[in-house]
Order: structure tokens, then sequence, then C-alpha cells
């Protein structure tokens, strides 16, 4: 378009000096210096007016090209930005993924190393004079993994009732404990341990009377 407009804007030009030239030669020359001044005034003012439209519209020409330019690379940019945060969101994704894969493998493993302690009833002790039932004997099994540094307390009424201390507690490995638990009466069972990681845990669970003979046991709860 702009080399249109130069071809245009040089042949009118030669035209209207050619006009000029014309002019001049088939019409009486000016005399006087200031005939000659109205003579080049008259032939040059339209033709500078006439290049200064044409440079007009060349620049309008060069401004829209320019904020077309600047609006693609506006739009690049936009697409740039956006692909960049949807990188960092891929990015966060995968990192929190990472994460959770990490937290799902260190609860498995720990769930791994865990000793695991399940209560049983084992057998009732009853009173020689009465008859009626002074005791219940309670297995303590161990069916998860090793564990060492057992400490097992068990409380009725806030005061202690029984307790067992091992240095090691072996898998498949079980104590008995004696709780004088009258039917309604409630013990409140914590076992602390060092896991086969070498990490220390914790769990509790209750044991309640709830017939004469018959004793019901808590969901055990890890607290460590």
């Amino acid at each position: 378009m702009r080399d249109k407009r130069l071809i245009v804007g040089f042949a009118i030009s030669a035209g209207w000096i050619a006009l000029a030239v014309f002019m001049l030669v088939a019409q009486e020359r000016p005399t006087r210096l200031n005939e000659w001044g109205d003579f080049i005034a008259g032939f040059s003012a339209p033709l500078a007016f006439f290049w200064l439209v044409l440079g007009y519209l060349q620049q309008g020409e060069e401004l829209k090209q320019s904020t077309k330019a600047l609006r693609l690379q506006a739009d690049e940019l936009k697409q740039s930005v956006e692909q960049q945060s949807n990188l960092v969101e891929l990015s966060r994704k995968q990192m929190q993924h990472e994460i959770e894969k990490l937290e799902e493998d260190r609860r498995r493993y720990r769930e791994a190393v865990r000793p695991t302690f399940v209560p049983q009833q084992s057998s009732i002790v009853h009173n020689a004079q009465t008859g009626e039932v002074a005791a219940f004997h309670i297995s303590i099994v161990n069916i998860g993994r090793p564990a060492t540094r057992v400490r097992m307390r068990f409380e009725i009424d806030g005061t202690l009732a029984d307790s067992v201390n091992r240095a090691i507690f072996s898998s498949e490995e079980n104590v008995r404990v004696s709780l004088p638990l009258a039917k309604g009466r409630l013990s409140n069972a914590t076992i602390d341990y060092v896991d086969a990681s070498g990490l220390p845990g914790r769990c509790e669970f209750q044991i309640r009377a709830v017939r004469e003979k018959t004793l019901e046991f808590s969901d055990t709860v890890l607290v460590l």
C-alpha cells in the first residue's frame, strides 16, 4: 500500500510539474520578480498540500499497522500468560499429588511396622465364698509387628487396676491381666510402645462389663 501511494504521488507530481512547464511555455512568461513568486507559489502550494494529505494518509496506515501489531503482541502475551498459568497449575497439582502419595506411603509404612494389640476375654475368677464374679482375666495378643518398651496400664475409676511392662513384645505373643470389673463398670486401657521403625506409639481402648460374665471391648484408637 505504501509503495502504491508513492507511485501515485510521484505520477501526480510529475503530471503537475509537466502542466506547470506547459503553462510556462504556452503563456507569456512573468517578467517581474513578484510575478515569478506568485507563479511558483501557485504551482507549489497545491503540490505541497497534496503531499501533506498523502503523508497524513501514510501515517494513518502505518498507525493502523502498528495498532494491529500491538494487538497481535497483546494476544500472544495473553496466550503466553495463560500457558504459564496452566503450567503452574499443572505443576501445583503434580506436587500436591506427590505430597499425597508420600503421605499415603508414610501412613502405609507406619501401619506396616506397628504392633496390633487385640484384647480378648480369657476366663473368670469367682469369689470362693459368694460364688459371684470377682475378676476377669483378659488376654492381650499382638497380631502385628514386634514392639519394644511396651507399657500397659488398666485403670478403673482413675485408679490403676493392673499393669504390664515388657522390654520386647513379639508377634503372636500375649499377656494376661486381671481386672475386678463388676457389671456396668468400665476400665480404660492405655498401651505405650516403640514400633519396629523406632518411633513411639500409643493405643487406647475401653473394657466394659456389660453383663455379669461378659465383657465388651471398644475399638482400639491409635493416639500416636
